[in-house]
């Protein structure tokens, strides 16, 4: 498992590994290739926060429960509040939602549909449970980034279980979020065990327990 340790915080695990090759739901190479760009552009806002804030961030976790290949794109710890964030890079247009369908512009849409952030919030708040952990899971995230020139507008867009923001807004919510809370120990070394990467070859790492 990939660790960079600050005496601000904490980073582990490695942005955008679950989209190295093209995975199985994927239409083509080009397609991982741009979701992995808009994981990593998230992973900076993100990993700046820790060093800023004190706060754990953790890259690319499975989600625990058999059979399920999504996964989570990153996780923030703060004391003991857990924020579940996913990176999407979608065309600058108007979406919005009505009746549970989701349209971009005219265009039906559909993949703003799935409860892919609503399963994995229950999922990671059984596992903590199980382990006699007491985390509070908030609202997920879903961040958005433009994948040309444009602007992305969410005029009544909702998507299950999660909150939809403009990138740019990314660093200001986290920082809401944080508060100068150094995340809980427990809570972060029980997700560690969920973070897909493993180390790199050569690299140096040291023990996560070192950052308290």
């Amino acid at each position: 498992m990939e660790q960079r340790i600050h005496s601000e915080g904490q980073i582990i695990g490695r942005p955008g590994a679950g989209l190295t090759g093209v995975p199985s739901w994927a239409a083509n190479a080009d397609v991982a290739r741009i979701g992995q760009a808009g994981e990593l552009r998230t992973a900076e806002i993100l990993d700046e926060a820790s060093r800023r804030h004190g706060i754990a961030v953790l890259h690319d976790l499975r989600i625990p429960i058999p059979g399920i290949k999504a996964n989570i794109d990153h996780v923030v710890v703060s004391g003991r509040r857990v924020l579940l964030v996913d990176a999407k890079v979608w065309r600058p247009g108007v979406y919005w939602t009505v009746a549970g369908r989701t349209f971009r512009g005219l265009h039906r849409f559909s993949h703003a549909e799935k409860k892919t952030m609503q399963m994995a919030a229950r999922a990671l708040r059984a596992f903590l449970q199980k382990q006699g952990i007491r985390a509070d899971i908030v609202w997920p995230l879903v961040v958005v980034w433009p994948s040309r020139a444009g602007t992305f507008r969410r005029a009544l867009l909702r998507v299950p279980g999660a909150r939809v923001i403009p990138a740019g807004q990314l660093a200001r919510a986290v920082a809401r979020f944080a508060g100068r809370r150094m995340a809980d120990r427990r809570i972060v070394d029980a997700l560690s065990a969920l973070v897909a990467a493993p180390a790199s070859p050569g690299r140096r790492h040291q023990d996560a327990r070192r950052a308290a």
